[in-house]
């Protein structure tokens, strides 16, 4: 796959990996439902139920904060409710029916109360008693002049008065034989039985106008009618209990108009003692004021009995019975109000983050990526990878591997490429090809994939040309010379052929290269040491090598290590040896011909004319000395050389290292 392409594909990963993560949100909001919903506590046709039972993210509950907070009042409306709906609706209705004429009937209590208490009829008590007064002291002046000088007293008094009126009607009860009354002179009295005389029948006389006068009469009439109304009014008993049965009805439905009505007889009776008071003359006549009859109010009470009586008498019908079924739903569900806002409340704050969970995870929807994907890879990528894989197919392995890049599927936003030949589509590359072939195409895929890319960062190369002949070496080695041009090219081989063709190329394309070797010691691996191991060093390095070998011999020598100064001197003049040779091969030939190289650099060959015969004496001298000390060959008995000392040891390696630089100064100067 192409560079480039990772982004819509890890992209599409992210999206899945967050879906996941949202649909665990999803599916523990879900569960956190309250389990109320599945058997709600609230009817489905009130006001809460609507509500409830169609909540949204978006509801408002602000209706339902609204509603009038449920009373005492509905609280009783509830349970005579639940009682009538419970039982016959004639039996119900004949209840709420008596209820609405004990209240009815205490009306009429209320309004007789009221009307003997009223203002109007209390002061024309007063009033009575006033006039029946002042009557009776216009009489008692008037019968002072009758009855005065009385050796007797209480004459013409009340006793007086009806002994006197029994006179008459006694003497009236004998007819035409009896002697009149009063009795006139020389009469008899009907009383004591005796004539009378001129004085008596003038005293009689006196009476008799007294008992006929005016004035009496109109005392007599205003205490009779004072007496009247007295009695009345005291006869009346102004307490709560004379409408016991509604007091009940109202303290049950509206406690409120009861303790009105309770005020309003406590007062009655309070006026009843003032007036009484006042009448006797305890007190001045101050009233207090009677406070306004609730018989408005008993009525309406009166009449929603008896509305609600015909209800019950006709919830027997559906339509009726309806009315007070939803009524007292109404009122179940706002006893438990407060509960069910609460449960409102939260599961409209939990449906917010499940539809806010739920938008997000719509967003995770890979379809979109994909399709980018897949346009970018039609549009844009397909077409430079065909053309680039061919590039790079023909830069390794010229025209002899007949292959092409197709697109083959892909998942989730990430299109993905195969290699096909040519020849047949449906052949499988690695049945066909060999592996070197496979390696070159490999090779090719790879860096098709990295001209794709933005970014020049260092690439790491491992053995590239395994199993890869002379064939492909020389073109991969080119293409990743011309690669390191614009990155740096970092690889890991053992083809020492490899490492040379590589070394030659970035050198004469004037780049800079770094040559270090991997070994181990013992037990641990991984030493990193620079330069190319002796064996693929040049010249030069290996000068250097071979001088600090000679410091270790010296040191071997100066500790009297005889021994391991022989062995060292041997070991050194081998690898002196073999950089006599590796200098006729890199200087004296001038890198014309290598070893195990497939080609000839003739353009080095005009250098060789710099060779002259001292370079060659002082070679072949050099090169047989060499061979005096080394183990190579097995020494007689009798012919054991001693070594040579440090200072010969440091003088033979600096004689080769003055040799190959002068000789390299002429062959440079050759034109």
């Amino acid at each position: 796959r192409p560079f480039g392409l990772d982004i819509p594909d890890e992209l599409a990963e992210t999206c899945q990996a967050i879906k996941a993560k949202f649909e665990v949100e999803e599916n523990s909001l879900v569960a956190q439902r309250n389990s109320v919903f599945l058997n709600p506590t609230w009817s489905a046709e009130t006001t809460f139920g609507k509500v409830l039972g169609d909540l949204k993210a978006e509801t408002d509950l602000a209706p339902l904060r609204a509603l009038p907070a449920f009373s005492e009042q509905d609280d009783k409306t509830l349970s005579q409710l639940t009682i009538d709906l419970a039982q016959d609706g004639s039996v119900a209705a004949a209840i709420q029916m008596r209820r609405a004429q004990d209240l009815d009937r205490a009306i009429t209590v209320i309004e007789a109360v009221n009307k003997e208490c009223s203002d109007e009829s209390l002061l024309r008590v007063l009033s009575l008693s006033s006039t029946a007064n002042t009557l009776r002291k216009t009489a008692t002046t008037a019968a002072s002049a009758a009855f005065d000088n009385m050796e007797l007293s209480g004459v013409g008094e009340e006793v007086w008065q009806n002994l006197w009126e029994s006179a008459r009607t006694y003497s009236d009860s004998l007819g035409d034989e009896g002697p009149g009354f009063p009795p006139s002179v020389g009469g008899t009295c009907v009383l004591c039985q005796q004539p009378i005389q001129s004085t008596a029948a003038e005293r009689m006389g006196k009476f008799e106008s007294f008992i006929k006068g005016d004035t009496e009469a109109k005392a007599q009439e205003a205490e009779q009618q004072f007496s009247n109304a007295l009695n009345q009014f005291s006869g009346q008993e102004f307490h709560i209990s004379q409408i016991s049965s509604a007091y009940r009805v109202l303290q049950e439905s509206r406690p409120e108009i009861a303790k009105n009505l309770l005020k309003f007889f406590a007062m009655a009776k309070l006026r009843k003692q003032q007036l009484l008071k006042a009448i006797a003359g305890e007190n001045a006549p101050s009233l207090t004021p009677l406070p306004e009859a609730p018989v408005d109010a008993c009525k309406s009470v009166s009449a929603d009995l008896k509305t609600y009586a015909a209800s019950l008498q006709a919830s027997k019908e559906g339509a009726e019975r309806m009315i007070l079924e939803k009524q007292k739903d109404e009122l179940t569900d706002r006893k438990q109000s407060d509960v069910l806002i609460k449960i409102a409340e939260t599961e409209i704050e939990r449906l917010k983050r499940l539809a806010l969970i739920q938008k997000c995870k719509a967003d995770t929807d890979t379809r979109a990526i994909t399709r980018l994907g897949n346009a970018i890879a039609d549009d844009v990528m397909t077409p430079r990878m065909r053309d680039r894989f061919q590039q790079e197919i023909v830069a390794l392995g010229g025209n002899r591997i007949r292959v092409e890049v197709v697109r083959s599927g892909g998942s989730f936003g990430s299109p993905k490429y195969e290699i096909k030949l040519f020849a047949s589509q449906k052949a499988k590359v690695h049945d066909i090809l060999s592996e070197g072939e496979q390696t070159c195409v490999a090779l090719a895929s790879y860096l098709t994939e990295l001209a794709n890319t933005s970014h020049s960062s260092a690439l790491v190369f491992d053995d590239p040309v395994t199993s890869l002949d002379h064939r492909w070496r020389a073109n991969v080695a080119k293409r990743l010379v011309e690669e390191a041009s614009v990155r740096q090219i970092i690889i890991f081989t053992h083809d020492m052929i490899f490492v040379n063709d590589l070394h030659s190329r970035a050198t004469k394309k004037g780049l800079s290269v770094g040559i270090s070797h991997l070994s181990r010691s013992g037990d641990a691996v991984g030493y990193v040491n620079e330069d190319l191991p002796w064996r693929a060093s040049g010249v030069k390095q290996r000068v250097d090598e071979l001088q600090k070998a000679a410091r270790v011999a010296r040191s071997h020598y100066e500790e009297k290590d005889d021994e391991k100064y022989r062995e060292a001197v041997s070991k050194l003049y081998s690898d002196l040896r073999s950089t006599w040779e590796r200098a006729l091969e890199d200087i004296v030939f001038q890198d014309v011909i290598k070893r195990h190289r497939d080609y000839i650099n003739t353009k080095g060959l005009k250098g060789v004319t710099a060779l002259e015969e001292t370079d060659v004496e002082v070679f072949s001298k050099n090169f047989s000395k060499c061979s005096d000390f080394l183990d190579g060959h097995d020494p007689s008995r009798g012919h054991d050389i001693e070594p040579p000392e440090p200072d010969e040891l440091d003088t033979d390696i600096a004689t080769l290292d003055s040799w190959s630089r002068a000789l390299r100064t002429k062959m440079g100067a050759v034109k």
